[in-house]
């Protein structure tokens, strides 16, 4: 397979698979339970798709944002490790006015010791500041790629 920019091996085009199915049935099974898929969300001319909003036993939403991995990382490493992952979150919680993030992880391999898989809940909550920090560097970043 090949996308605009690049050639995408069979491995690497399955590990995609594998997070679509992943997010899927987390989607799926937490609609019933914890948290609702919303639509897409667009500020500033950048649209974003979160996992989640997570919302509480009387289904009202908390303010968190859920996000779902399936990831060949390192369970030995928090989600705070992952810059990508960290833009991600904190652009989503931006634009819907949020400071939580739940990450619910499956980490493939678990943390490589014996391969076993671990799944790992996170729950994270930024400041205002780091939100408004975050959001810029992305708004520097669509103007840097307007530029190539």
């Amino acid at each position: 397979m090949k996308t605009v920019d690049r050639d995408i091996d069979e491995a690497t085009m399955m590990q995609f698979e594998k997070g679509y199915l992943w997010e899927a049935a987390l989607s799926a099974g937490f609609k019933e339970k914890a948290a609702d898929r919303p639509d897409e969300v667009e500020l500033d001319g950048i649209a974003m798709s979160p996992d989640g909003l997570a919302r509480d036993e009387d289904e009202f939403p908390t303010g968190a944002i859920e996000e779902y991995k399936c990831t060949l990382c390192s369970a030995a490493n928090p989600p705070t490790d992952n810059w990508k992952w960290m833009m991600q979150v904190k652009g989503y919680c931006w634009a819907l006015g949020m400071t939580k993030c739940i990450f619910r992880i499956f980490h493939i391999k678990g943390d490589y010791t014996d391969g076993t898989p671990v799944y790992a809940v996170w729950e994270l909550t930024f400041t205002q500041a780091e939100l408004v920090e975050n959001w810029q560097a992305v708004l520097n970043h669509v103007e840097v790629m307007k530029e190539r």
